[in-house]
């Protein structure tokens, strides 16, 4: 699939420009000139990487990138900011954790280089996200799994939980353990809370694919629970 790139800058000719000189390198590009119409469009479809200029009159490159993120619901995503900003804000660039930026006025061969970086970065991420665990799938950054090809949403403790039970098979966990993965040092919650959790995981992967048999999560009576490899699954 084709690259994405949102270039979204005050300037109708750095636009154009910008546009042009990325299709010409094989990048699909949509470009605006106005950050407001930028985050409504993205909000439905979000580009791969975002090209972002930090002075427009209506929203700074700043305030647009938080904006999109929290549009996304993401802490992140792919940007490189254009700026011909003065050393302060340069320092501010500088120690954020953006992505990258570029001095105006600049090479596009520059560009295009910082901006690949970022994609091969943001790449990697993604990839350390999905992991596969026998027909068990799961999906970090979307907070759901498959298995056997079938979609299960989870909560964010929900997935914590099975994370930690599926990634060390047989390894038997006590509540106490699960309950410091999935809380931390809340202290309002009891270890029959994770009795509650494995309770509606197991619900929930046999209303996925009643067809199969979903005996993985194993009891120990009296310590807690194990996920059991396919190999053994009885």
């Amino acid at each position: 699939m084709t690259t994405r790139i949102s270039i979204i800058d005050d300037n109708e000719s750095i636009l154009t420009s910008l546009s042009l000189e990325f299709q010409s390198h094989g990048y699909s590009t949509i470009t605006f000139a106005c950050p407001q119409a930028a985050l409504e469009h993205h909000a439905k479809q979000p580009a791969d990487v975002y090209i972002i200029d930090m002075r427009m009159p209506k929203l700074t490159g700043f305030e647009f990138y938080s904006r999109l993120c929290d549009t996304l619901k993401k802490d992140r995503v792919p940007a490189i900011f254009l700026t011909g900003v003065d050393n302060l804000e340069e320092s501010a660039l500088k120690n954020t954790t953006i992505g990258d930026y570029v001095l105006k006025p600049f090479s596009f061969n520059i560009l295009l280089v910082r901006m690949e970086k970022v994609l091969s970065y943001f790449k990697r991420k993604e990839e350390n996200k999905t992991y596969k665990i026998g027909n068990l799938l799961m999906m970090e950054d979307k907070i759901l799994c498959t298995w056997f090809g079938k979609e299960i949403e989870l909560t964010k403790t929900e997935f914590d939980l099975l994370s930690q039970l599926a990634r060390r098979p047989r390894v038997a966990f006590t509540r106490d353990q699960l309950l410091d993965v999935c809380y931390g040092d809340n202290y309002n919650v009891t270890d029959r809370n994770i009795d509650s959790h494995i309770k509606r995981l197991r619900k929930k992967f046999r209303k996925a694919n009643p067809e199969i048999k979903f005996n993985r999560i194993k009891t120990h009576y009296g310590t807690g629970y194990a996920w059991t490899p396919q190999s053994v699954a009885v």
